[in-house]
Parts: structure tokens; C-alpha cells; sequence
């Protein structure tokens, strides 16, 4: 095979860069050809290609001696000198956290072995059959990076390159420095005959959350690097012709299964909890959605990733919702019935996130999470319309589902607890209602939407649907009023004589009083109420 050469213009503006932490390369690899329509597989270029206009240096020129190091499954390619040196120190932590990634992956997750390319990618070298190669370089001086992306990967942790069918060669950041994003530094090595020029990455990159630096922490770095990448060379096993959403979120959900002390994945929780409403499916950087992965793994079973992937295997062409749909039905349980389980505990972040246990959480880390967005509401409102893999929050108010296509849940938010109640009708608002009330007055009723691969309208039940108060006689807890008409808006109560006590406003199809306004207004007796002021009038009781 001929190898790229390397187009790169080491000279450009970096002030254009806009850097937001760092990311894999894998991910922006895959997005580049996905938007020019290209296939995940490099494409075959010179190597003469050179380093920037006006010079005759390639990729090559920039490297003397290659070192190898052989672990029990790994052949790692590094340097000492030139902008891709490093360390004997930093090959030792990347050989541990390479061999850990694997027994996590092979042995204690089943998935399979990644299978390694005859010949590594940037330094050209012969690979032994039965290990897997790793090359150590500084990302951003990759051979012919035009390939795979629209400038230097300045800011890639790591890249897992797929060769041909199933092989691939993965590709390790040398030190976790980048080029700046303004007034770069301009280095050259002599090797030989040749002066070749480059730009020097003197930046640190730094854990996102605890801000120490991962070029001096750098086996903190290595640990998430090698599981993530690793991840995607084993994915390149089933699924090789195209990518979805799931190949980099579950690549991300891992890290945090894999390594839960280094928490670098909390750098894309904000943008999750602030796109409440958006489809995983659409996300343009889905690391955020490996949340979805951690539940998956910490609360219907450690296998199925594993499961999904072998159905990708099987059906490439069809999508994660069908993929999860099918291993969800061999565990007899509902995919939708899974993500919504999924959004209802995630709705516990933030200040909620006191009031459930770490068996409930998604992952122990939930109660540092911030909180997903929740958009308030002060009257009945139309439940939100999904697409799929979606799900939205609202609070107060009261929703008409005649519409909704997915699952639903009301949430009753107390002071120090809370109750959950599944709507599997459109009537089911109601009696949540009741229920809540029944235990006292909510500080906030929380409404959890969601929808993954459902298309049913949720039924509309008539079922009691005769307007009543309830319950009667009234003893304690809360008086309700249902199904209350949405052309009116308040209720009218009079004693057995016809006199009129009180005009109660509502803006829902149910309204409740809680025990205190009850006693305040009315002694024991049978009283009467009507919506409005005309209509027939409705006996009630009142015993205490």
C-alpha cells in the first residue's frame, strides 16, 4: 500500500481556530466524510506531498529513529526527538493504560479484539501480525491530514484510523500540548540533509472540571485516551461501512464506566442539560450522550453494548433505535420504556439530585451534574412534540396529551421527597393529581416527556368522566374538582340551601384544594358546586 503524503500548510492563521477543549479525532474524522460524502477509509496519496508551500520537506523529515515498544497485545511507535518526542516515562503509563483498556473491553466486557493494519499509518513502519499497533506522535503534524480533516487536528486526544475492512492503526497525542490559538511559535529539526519547519504546541490541555494539566498528569489523560480509542478500534469490528450517533456517544459513556475517578466527560454535560428537547440522534458532537450509555450499562445490564453491536453487525443499515429495540425485546423489556426511564432519572440534577439515592442515579456522579433545563409553566399547555430519542421537562401547569406521540411521567416535587406517577393515559393526569395532593401540597409538579422509537398517539381514555368531587365525603387531605371544562374558569360552591359560599379559579382540567382552604370555607355538611354560573348543580359532603 502507499501511504499519504502530508498536504498540511504549517503557515496558516491559527487566530480562525476557536478552541473549546479537546476532542477525538475519530469523531472529526468521521463528521469531515460524512459531510463531503466521503467513506471513513483514507484515501491513497503521493508521499513526495510536501509540508508547506515553497518546501520540499515531507512528513518523514520531521522524525529520525522510530522506537518500538511490545506489551502482551500492543506495538507501540514513538520518538525522542522532533515535535512527536516523548518520554520512556510516558510510554510506561500509556503501556498500562493501553493493557487496561483491553482487559476492560476483551475480558471483562466480551467485546471483540481490534485487529491491527500490516503497516502503521504516520511512521511507515512494519507491524507484528499478532499485536496491535499504537503510534505516539503530536497530532497536529499528521501525515497528510487532509485526508481526514479540514485543518490540523490541534486539539485531538487521539485518532483510531480504519485501513481496510476491519484494521485499523491507533494514534496516541505525544505529550497533550497544542498549537496556540494565536501566535504560534515556529520550530525546526535538521535531520540529515534537511531543515523542516513546524509549528511548536506549547499550550497544556487541562482536565476540564479540575483544571490540572494533563501534560504533566498525563496518565490521567492516557487512561480515558486509550479507552475511548481502543473502543473505536473494536467498533470498527462490527461496523465498518458507516457511523451513527451511538459510535462516539458509547465511545464516551465508557470512559466514565472504565475510569470513573477521572471524570473528563463532564466537560460536555452543560451543553446536554442546556438542549433539552434535541434528538441524541442529531447531536453534531454527541460525547454528551454517552450518559445514555451509563445507564444502560449501570441499569438493564453490562452486555448490552455489547448486544448492540453485534446487531449492528447483523443489520448495519438499520438504525440505533431498531438496534436497541431488539436487544431490549431478548431481555423482554420495551425500549421506550427504558429511555424513559433513562430521562425520568436524569430530571433528578441538579438541587433535585438530594432527594434520591445513588441506586437511583444514572452514575454516582448525577448529584454534580447541572441541571437539565426545565421550562416552567403557569397554565394547561400542549405536550411537546419529539422526534425520536428526545425527551423534554416542564414544570407546574398541566398537559394536553391528546396529541403526544411517546411516554409520559408526572413528578411530584415535595421538600424533602418526591413521587413518581408513569401517565400511560391521557386521563391519567388526573388521578396523578389526586394521588399527589393526597400527601400534602407539592412545592412543584415535575412533567417528564420522552420519546424513542414510538409513533402511537397516547391514548385518550374517558373512563370517569363524569364531571365529580372527590373524594366525598371529604374527610382530609385535598377536595378535587375533574374534568373542569377549558371554556370556564372558575367554580362555584354553594351550601344545601343555594347560597353561594365561594368562587374558586382554575386553569386546569383538574383542580385541587388543599385540607387547610377546605376547613377555612367549609363545616361539615352537603354542599353543591357548578363550573360557571349556570348549570346543573353537583352534591358533595364534607365530614371532619
Amino acid at each position: 500500500m502507499k501511504h499519504l503524503g502530508w498536504l498540511t500548510a504549517l503557515f496558516l492563521s491559527l487566530a480562525t481556530l476557536a478552541y473549546s477543549g479537546h476532542v477525538c479525532g475519530t469523531a472529526q474524522m468521521m463528521d469531515y466524510l460524512k459531510n463531503r460524502n466521503k467513506t471513513i477509509k483514507p484515501v491513497n496519496a503521493p508521499k513526495t506531498a510536501a509540508l508547506s508551500t515553497g518546501t520540499a520537506c515531507t512528513a518523514s523529515n520531521l522524525y529520525d529513529s522510530v522506537y518500538t515498544r511490545t506489551t502482551k497485545h500492543f506495538e507501540i511507535f514513538y520518538t525522542l526527538e522532533g515535535p512527536h518526542k516523548t518520554t520512556k516515562a510516558y510510554i510506561d503509563s500509556l503501556e498500562k493504560a493501553l493493557e487496561y483498556a483491553w482487559d476492560f473491553h476483551i475480558n471483562k466486557s466480551g467485546m471483540r479484539t481490534p485487529k491491527g493494519y500490516f503497516e502503521t499509518y504516520h511512521y511507515e513502519m512494519p507491524t507484528h501480525d499478532e499485536l496491535y499497533p499504537v503510534e505516539v506522535i503530536d497530532m497536529s503534524t499528521l501525515r497528510h491530514y487532509r485526508s481526514f480533516f479540514s485543518e490540523p487536528c490541534y486539539f485531538c486526544f487521539g485518532l483510531t484510523i480504519p485501513m481496510d475492512g476491519e484494521e485499523s492503526v491507533l494514534l496516541i497525542e505525544n505529550d497533550f500540548k497544542h498549537v496556540p490559538n494565536g501566535g504560534a511559535i515556529t520550530d525546526s529539526v535538521t535531520f540529515g540533509d534537511k531543515t523542516c519547519p513546524y509549528s511548536r504546541a506549547t499550550e497544556e490541555f487541562t482536565h476540564p472540571i479540575y483544571n490540572y494539566s494533563y501534560a504533566k498528569n498525563f496518565m490521567a489523560a492516557l487512561r480515558v485516551t486509550a479507552i475511548h480509542e481502543l473502543y473505536h478500534a473494536i467498533q470498527f469490528r462490527y461496523l465498518n461501512t458507516s457511523v451513527n450517533f451511538w459510535f462516539e456517544a458509547s465511545a464516551s459513556g465508557v470512559e466514565e464506566i472504565a475510569a470513573p475517578d477521572v471524570d473528563d466527560y463532564f466537560e460536555n454535560l452543560s451543553s446536554m442539560a442546556e438542549n433539552v428537547g434535541k434528538p441524541y440522534t442529531t447531536l453534531s458532537k454527541p460525547y454528551g450522550a454517552g450518559i445514555l450509555f451509563m445507564y444502560l450499562h449501570n441499569h438493564v445490564g453490562h452486555d448490552v453494548n455489547r448486544l448492540i453491536w453485534e446487531n449492528f453487525n447483523k443489520e448495519p443499515n438499520r438504525n440505533f433505535q431498531y438496534q436497541l429495540t431488539q436487544v431490549a425485546k431478548k431481555k423482554n423489556l420495551s425500549a421506550d420504556s427504558l429511555f424513559h426511564d433513562f430521562a425520568t432519572r436524569l430530571a433528578f440534577t441538579g438541587k433535585r439530585s438530594e432527594l434520591v439515592d445513588s441506586s437511583f442515579m444514572i452514575v454516582n456522579d448525577q448529584s454534580r451534574w447541572p441541571e437539565f433545563k426545565t421550562e416552567v409553566q403557569s397554565k394547561s399547555f400542549e405536550a411537546p412534540t419529539l422526534d425520536y430519542v428526545a425527551y423534554d421537562y416542564k414544570s407546574n401547569g398541566s398537559p394536553d396529551m391528546s396529541k403526544f406521540k411517546g411516554r409520559a411521567s408526572a413528578v411530584a416535587i415535595y421538600s424533602d421527597s418526591y413521587t413518581i406517577r408513569f401517565l400511560p393515559t391521557t386521563n391519567s393526569i388526573d388521578s396523578a393529581k389526586t394521588e399527589f395532593f393526597g400527601k400534602g401540597s407539592p412545592d412543584s409538579t415535575l412533567w417528564v416527556f420522552s420519546r424513542f422509537f414510538e409513533d402511537d398517539p397516547v391514548p385518550t381514555v374517558f373512563k370517569d368522566s363524569t364531571m365529580r368531587a372527590y373524594p366525598t365525603p371529604w374527610r382530609e387531605g385535598s377536595l378535587c374538582f375533574t374534568p373542569l371544562p377549558h371554556n370556564k374558569d372558575y367554580i362555584e360552591i354553594r351550601n344545601r340551601r343555594g347560597n353561594l359560599i365561594t368562587r374558586i379559579k382554575y386553569s386546569t382540567s383538574t383542580h385541587c384544594i388543599d385540607e387547610r382552604e377546605v376547613k377555612s370555607l367549609l363545616v361539615p355538611g352537603v354542599y353543591r358546586f357548578r363550573i360557571g354560573n349556570s348549570g346543573k348543580l353537583k352534591d358533595f359532603i364534607i365530614v371532619y
